[in-house]
Order: structure tokens, then C-alpha cells, then sequence
């Protein structure tokens, strides 16, 4: 009975084992789990931190096929040559071709950022960075920061960042390239390498011609207001492993690396609103205005004569705020039916050197002229072009809103040209009272704004669902070329309460000076008050989801001032609140920390425009920074949801 039993476990065996070999060779292998991991770099010739180098040609050997994306733009040398190296890649390997002969006695980087990745699944090796000198030293120091955009905190992604020595001379920016350079990540961050420990002036610049000055002032500029000197010290990082199976910590680990310094300045970037000036168009739009666009704003007006005319007419100029739209009116019938009229215009303008100069045009301007149709033409286009001539002889007009009425605005009235008289008795504001309208107190009239000439407001004390009419007689308006208006009525109904709430904003510190505004999702404006004892105050806002940004407005000019290199002025802070507001028609108030958060993780992830790559390999880049940079918690336990890296602030000035 043995032995059969034996036999018996020996063919249930075989059959087993026959079962398994017909199932594993019918069976097609699986590919496996999908490849999430970046190349790895095994080899590089010249190796890493080598002195005495005298190669023109860098070779870098990975443990899988890779490809170089964006080269030109993601891929730097540091310092700067006279031509641009030629990066390639062929099967394992990454090459880099000097096109000039290196400088002795010179610490060289070249800094890959983001741009090699793996063949298979495209997976970015990050932050790489090689240097190497031709000389016996070896320059290590380093600073680290972040560029965002002064005005709307945007990360300013593959922005030039570099330095000069603080003993170069001022015009260095302008006419030498920088000493050092390096580009910043997707997330606007930057670690420029290879300095020595001496103080530099640091820079980050949008460089359109990439020769790394700025020899064009429209190109956008950050620099930071005082000598930077880099410097390193000794640090302890604790490295904490958890048990992958229950979520608690195993060992802690501590071991020594270099910090360098500083790592948390902050470039902010602004566009100082450089246009060069001349004239961009000019025309007669109409028989009475004189219409002059100019490309930049200016301070001043430019003059204006007519030629062979015995006498200067009358006129009224309406103009822009930044006086570069200007609309000259006439007043005078002999100039107004004149079918073209020559004018000398004396303005500033912008020559080659970008100095300003003054120029005098001499201009023609002929009156447009309404074509007629061809032809027999019958009785209802007759009567059609009667309506239209008698319509322009009339002055336009327009009351407005033409449906509901917000309760902080004003209706008013536009009219077609500037307004030479107004009767206001001509004028009539009504309210609905059942079915039948109540006449109101006359209104007062007041300019829409100080240059508007054609555009008046309804002073008005609007209640809340009422329903208003605005009525105005025939001919009690005259505008500048003698027209009179025909009779306008128009109704509106004001906003109920319930269409509002009110939203109030308590900022920490309390001392702060500037104005707030209001966003939508688009990250523009929606409404703007001044902070007044810390508090900012919307009383009307319509329910929906917003945003809040506060400008510390220095100049007090309720709008957000740039910097000025020529001046060492700073663009003005701007703060942004870390979460959206939402108003679903009740009433909110909240407190404000200015400061509670550094500023590059002020600005909602939903308003940023210039979002940072997304993949498993960018999430890990975020929640385990570079040790150097010392912007993370080592304790964090990355199993605990609720535990989030701390990060460190970014020094504004």
C-alpha cells in the first residue's frame, strides 16, 4: 500500500507539473507594471566636480534610451559663450559640443533641468546639473529662489536667471552678458550654480534675443535691491523610513549635508511698460472729430494747427487717461463742412536710440463720404435714406442700462459728440409706483469722468427692486456741431437685496496701506476698495465664487505700480488670499494672514496659468524638495494624509 501510495503522489505530481506547463505556454507575458521611473545617469565624461579639464565635448551615459525635449530653451551653460552648444542624444547617451574653445581657469555648469527623459514613457529626470572647471579650483557655492511675476504671482517658468559681480560697473546689465547663468523650472524656482563667495548683483530676465543682457528695455526684469554673497554651512537632515505595512515610523536616521546660501530669495519680475512712442494712426471719422492714436501714454499733449487757414477754429479735446487716444472736436461750421482739412501735429516720438525727439507732421484728413446707391431706387429706400439723412442731422443719444440696474451704479446718458448745452429741465426720472409712474425731484448731472465729454451720469438715490424710468424732452441737448437731440426714454429696474452679499476681508497686520480686489476665476478684477484700519469692505457682490488679491499701494494711485530699474525701485507687494471665496448669497467675513504663507504658495492653484508639469515624478519633486533648499519637514509620515510638508518663506527684498 505504500509503494502505491508513493505512485499514486508521484503521477498527481507529474500531472500538476503538465498542467503548469500547458498554462504557462499558451499564456501570452504580461508587460509588467508601467515604467514611472526617470532615466538614471550611470556615467559622464567629464565626471562630476573634475578640475583641469580641457575637453570641448560632454558625454553622458544613462541605464536606458533617452531623448533631449527642448534643448535650446530647458538646456544651460553656465557662463554664457559667444555661441550655443549643440545637445544630442543617441541611444543611452546624451552629448554636449562646445562650439568654443572653454576659458582657463573656469568653473563650467551645465544644468539639463527637466529636459532628458526616457524613450518608452517619456519620464523626466529632473533637476539634473554637471559641472566641471578647466582649472585646478572648483567654484561650489550656490543661490536658490524662486521668479514669479510681480503683479499676478505667476511662476515665470524658463526665465533667465543671472548675476554680475557687485563691482561691475552700473551699465553691466545692459551691455555685458551675465557671468553666471541658469534657467528656472515649471514651478519658477532656480539654483544658479558655480559662484564664488563673493557679492553679486542677481538678476532674472526675459530674455527675447538670448544674448543674456538686457539690451531692450521692453523685455521684462527682475533684480533684486541689494549684493547677494553666497555662502554655505553644515546641516543635520533626519531621514525618517516608515513601515510600509503599518504606516509607523521604523528609523530615524540622521546624516550631515551642505546647506547653501541664501535658498528662498525671491525675483519679482515686472514689465516696466517701455513702448517707444510715435504716431499709429490718424483720421477723420466723422465730419466734426479728429481722431489721433498714438503707441505709448505720454505726459503731455502735442500741439496742434491748422494750414493756410487765417484763423485757428474753436474745438474740444477729448482724451484718454494716459493721453495717448485724442479726439479733437470742431466747432466751427466752416472747418466742419470743409471736405478735407490739413493739419501740423508737433509730438514727441522715439527715435532709433530709443531717446525722444520732437517730430511735426504735416497731415491730410478728408471728410468720409456716404456712398449713394446706383440706380432707380425705390419708394421704401427713399424713404429709408430721408430717415437717415433727417438722423443725421440729429445728436445721437443713449440712456442706460437698458435692464437692471445695479444699487451701487448710476444710469446715464452718452451722447454722439461733446455737449455744448444741456437744459436740465428737459430731463425726467420716474418711478413705478403699481401701475402708474410718480415723477421724482430732477436729478442732478455730473461728467461720467474728467476727459469725458460725452458721457454724463444720473445722481440718484436707487431703492432696492423699484422700477425707474429716464425720459429726455427733444431738444434740450446741443452738441458742439450745432445738432440737437431727439426725445429718448428709457426704463430700469434695480437689483432686489437678495441678489447680493456682502463680503468682509480683516488683513493681519492691520497697518497695512494698498487696496484689495475682488477676482473671478479668470484671475481679473471684479470690484477694488482701499484697506481702511485693515479692513477691506464689499457690500455688493453678486453670489458666485471668488478670488482676493491685496496690492500694498505705495504711490496710493489704486492700481498696482512696477518697478524702475533706472530709479532701484521695487514693484509694489502684492498678496494673495490662499483659498477661494464663495458666496452663495449670505453674508462673509474673514481673517486675512498676509504673511501666514510664503509667497510662491500664496496664489490658488486654480487661478495659476502657468501650472507646473503634473506626474508621479513631479508630485514627489513637490512634497520632497532638494535638501538643499531646507523647505520641507523631514518627520513628515508621507502615509498620514493630514501631514504636510512645511515650507519655508521667500525674502521679498
Amino acid at each position: 500500500m505504500r509503494h502505491i501510495s508513493t505512485c499514486f503522489h508521484a503521477v498527481v505530481a507529474g500531472m500538476i507539473s503538465l498542467s503548469l506547463y500547458s498554462c504557462a505556454s499558451m499564456g501570452t507575458p504580461s508587460g509588467g507594471p508601467r515604467d514611472e521611473d526617470p532615466p538614471r545617469l550611470l556615467l559622464s565624461n567629464p565626471a562630476p566636480d573634475e578640475v583641469n579639464v580641457h575637453t570641448r565635448r560632454m558625454e553622458l551615459t544613462f541605464d536606458e534610451l533617452v531623448n533631449v525635449k527642448d534643448a535650446f530653451s530647458r538646456v544651460t551653460v553656465s557662463p554664457p559663450g559667444s555661441g550655443t552648444p549643440r545637445v544630442t542624444s543617441s541611444g543611452r547617451k546624451v552629448y554636449v559640443q562646445f562650439p568654443d574653445s572653454l576659458r582657463a581657469g573656469t568653473t563650467y555648469t551645465v544644468d539639463f533641468g527637466n529636459s532628458i527623459e526616457d524613450v518608452n514613457e517619456s519620464n523626466p529626470l529632473g533637476n539634473l546639473s554637471l559641472s566641471f572647471s578647466t582649472g585646478p579650483e572648483l567654484d561650489s557655492l550656490r543661490i536658490s529662489g524662486v521668479v514669479l511675476d510681480a503683479a499676478t504671482l505667476e511662476p515665470q517658468q524658463y526665465a533667465v536667471v543671472g548675476v554680475h559681480a557687485a563691482s561691475a560697473p552700473d551699465s553691466a546689465l545692459s551691455t555685458l552678458p551675465f557671468e553666471r547663468i541658469t534657467k528656472t523650472d515649471d514651478r519658477g524656482r532656480f539654483t544658479l550654480r558655480g559662484l564664488k563667495p563673493i557679492p553679486y548683483r542677481l538678476y532674472a530676465l526675459a530674455d527675447a534675443n538670448n544674448d543674456f543682457r538686457r539690451d531692450n528695455p521692453a523685455e521684462l526684469l527682475a533684480f533684486y535691491p541689494h549684493p547677494v554673497t553666497p555662502g554655505s554651512e553644515p546641516a543635520i537632515a533626519s531621514d525618517t523610513i516608515y513601515n510600509t505595512l503599518t504606516g509607523k515610523v521604523d528609523t530615524v536616521v540622521e546624516r550631515s549635508y551642505t546647506r547653501f546660501l541664501p535658498n528662498n530669495i525671491l525675483l519679482s519680475m515686472f514689465d516696466e511698460g517701455y513702448k517707444p512712442q510715435y504716431l499709429v494712426k490718424y483720421e477723420r471719422p466723422d465730419s466734426a472729430r479728429l481722431s489721433f492714436i498714438f503707441n505709448a501714454p505720454s505726459d503731455e499733449l502735442p500741439h496742434i494747427s491748422f494750414v493756410n487757414m487765417p484763423d485757428q477754429p474753436a474745438f474740444r479735446l477729448e482724451y484718454s487717461a494716459t493721453l495717448d487716444t485724442l479726439s479733437y472736436w470742431l466747432a466751427d461750421p466752416r472747418f466742419v463742412q470743409a471736405d478735407t482739412l490739413k493739419v501740423r501735429l508737433a509730438y514727441s516720438m522715439t527715435d532709433a536710440g530709443r531717446t525722444m525727439h520732437q517730430r511735426a507732421d504735416t497731415l491730410t484728413l478728408t471728410k468720409p463720404r456716404v456712398r449713394r446707391p446706383k440706380g432707380k431706387r425705390s419708394r421704401e429706400q427713399l424713404a429709408a435714406d430721408s430717415l437717415a439723412a433727417v438722423k443725421e442731422r440729429q445728436l445721437g443719444v443713449q440712456i442706460r442700462p437698458t435692464g437692471a440696474l445695479d444699487i451701487y451704479a448710476l444710469p446715464s446718458l452718452e451722447f454722439s459728440e461733446p455737449v455744448l448745452t444741456l437744459d436740465s429741465a428737459g430731463l425726467h426720472l420716474e418711478m413705478k409706483s403699481d401701475s402708474l409712474w410718480v415723477e421724482l425731484p430732477r436729478p442732478q448731472l455730473r461728467p461720467d469722468t474728467a476727459s469725458a465729454l460725452r458721457k454724463w451720469q444720473v445722481v440718484m438715490t436707487p431703492e432696492f427692486g423699484a422700477t425707474y424710468r429716464l425720459s429726455l424732452d427733444s431738444l434740450a441737448v446741443t452738441g458742439i456741431a450745432g445738432r440737437m437731440n431727439p426725445p429718448a426714454r428709457q426704463e430700469f429696474t434695480v437689483k432686489e437685496r437678495d441678489s447680493y452679499s456682502a463680503l468682509m476681508l480683516r488683513l493681519v497686520p492691520d497697518t497695512v496701506q494698498g487696496f484689495v480686489e475682488i477676482l473671478n476665476s479668470g484671475d481679473n478684477p471684479v470690484q477694488r476698495v482701499r484697506v481702511e484700519n485693515g479692513v477691506a469692505s464689499f457690500p455688493w457682490l453678486a453670489p458666485a465664487d471668488y478670488y482676493a488679491r491685496f496690492i500694498a499701494d505705495a504711490d496710493s494711485n489704486m492700481r498696482f505700480t512696477p518697478g524702475n530699474y533706472e530709479l532701484g525701485r521695487q514693484p509694489e507687494d502684492v498678496f494673495y488670499y490662499p483659498g477661494m471665496l464663495s458666496l452663495k448669497r449670505y453674508d462673509r467675513s474673514e481673517q486675512w494672514q498676509l504673511y501666514a504663507l510664503p509667497v510662491d504658495a500664496q496664489k490658488p492653484r486654480k487661478l495659476l496659468k502657468n501650472k507646473p508639469e503634473s506626474g508621479k515624478r513631479r508630485q514627489q519633486e513637490e512634497e520632497e524638495p532638494e535638501e538643499e533648499d531646507d523647505v520641507f519637514d523631514v518627520n513628515a509620515n508621507p502615509f498620514d494624509p493630514k501631514s504636510r510638508p512645511s515650507r519655508s518663506g521667500n525674502m521679498r527684498r
